[in-house]
């Protein structure tokens, strides 16, 4: 394969000119991307891991052409090579896979969000195009091609990788968006915010729920109507349209009584309490329904509880 240019095989319908791709990781993404792409007509020329029956498993399920340890042989030529490891993983597969010759301009595109394709240098090095293709989903492995569906994938790295992975997204019927390298670790604080800490705002909502009414199971079924209602407004509206609460009604009082149980009830959570209702007062002003002042009456109760908190645990 040479570089810029796809490869193997006659283009299957819906396809175009990728055909081909291997795959090096065993694990939850590494299983469904395997699935979908499948799906999706492709040929699967090989599977590469670590683990010997995670590995066993995997060519049982997906047939691929070889499977074998990592490291063990070279990877076979092939439109796409997918490094789906954890992110701390990355680089030293890389340079394992890079013992062995690849064919000059191979892409191989790693699956992390946060690292951008200069992880992937010792692969570079050998003549690879290289980048990353990011589905922004959670996966537990045993999806198909209708979990990408409608999803984004943020995509980087060499001109070829990332025509290729915006390639893929188009066939996944996924949008791709394209991300400055500089950039990646920041897009990734995007998606841990909106996945990862979403859930933890919704443990702690429950925590608090359950501090106030002694319910440890209500807690879910009495927020869950506000939470689906509120992400579907943001998503909907956008988030200062969206935005509701006391906050953006100027109620200095209730954000005076909110602080306050925490500081008696919840003390170690004031901090990250004290850390959102600032966002939220920038948020409400943006929004235009918040006047500057009461903003500022607000940022400083905010600052003087936490003050006062810290005076306390010196």
């Amino acid at each position: 394969m040479q570089a810029d240019t796809p490869s193997m095989g006659t283009p299957l319908p819906g396809s175009g000119w990728l055909d081909s791709f291997s795959v090096i990781g065993t694990g939850a993404l590494a299983r469904a991307l395997t699935r979908s792409l499948l799906q999706h007509g492709m040929r699967c020329r090989s599977m590469a891991g670590r683990s010997a029956d995670a590995l066993d498993q995997c060519a049982r399920l997906f047939e691929p052409e070889s499977a074998f340890r990592l490291g063990a042989r070279p990877i076979p030529p092939c439109d796409a090579v997918f490094i789906a490891v954890s992110d701390d993983a990355i680089a030293e597969v890389a340079a394992i896979t890079a013992t062995h010759p690849l064919e000059a301009g191979q892409v191989v595109l790693h699956t992390s969000g946060v690292h951008s394709s200069s992880v992937l240098d010792p692969l570079a090095r050998l003549g690879a195009q290289t980048g990353s293709f990011h589905p922004l989903q959670t996966f537990t492995g045993t999806e198909g091609k209708e979990r990408f569906q409608g999803i984004t994938i943020g995509v980087e790295g060499s001109e070829a990788a990332i025509q290729v992975g915006r390639h893929l997204a188009d066939d996944m019927l996924a949008t791709a968006v394209t991300i400055p390298s500089d950039r990646k670790a920041l897009y990734h604080a995007a998606a841990v915010t909106a996945g990862n800490h979403a859930i933890l705002m919704l443990s702690v909502a429950a925590d608090l729920w359950e501090r106030a009414t002694s319910d440890a199971q209500g807690g879910r079924e009495a927020l869950g109507p506000l939470t689906r209602q509120s992400i579907e407004n943001v998503l909907a509206q956008g988030a200062e349209a969206a935005l509701t609460g006391p906050v953006v009604r100027g109620d200095l009082n209730t954000v005076t009584y909110h602080l306050h149980a925490l500081q008696k009830h919840a003390r170690h959570l004031l901090p990250m309490y004290a850390a959102l209702i600032t966002e939220t007062i920038h948020l409400a002003m943006r929004s235009g329904r918040l006047p500057a002042e009461r903003a500022v009456e607000m940022l400083d109760l905010v600052a003087r509880s936490v003050s006062v908190a810290n005076e306390g645990d010196a």
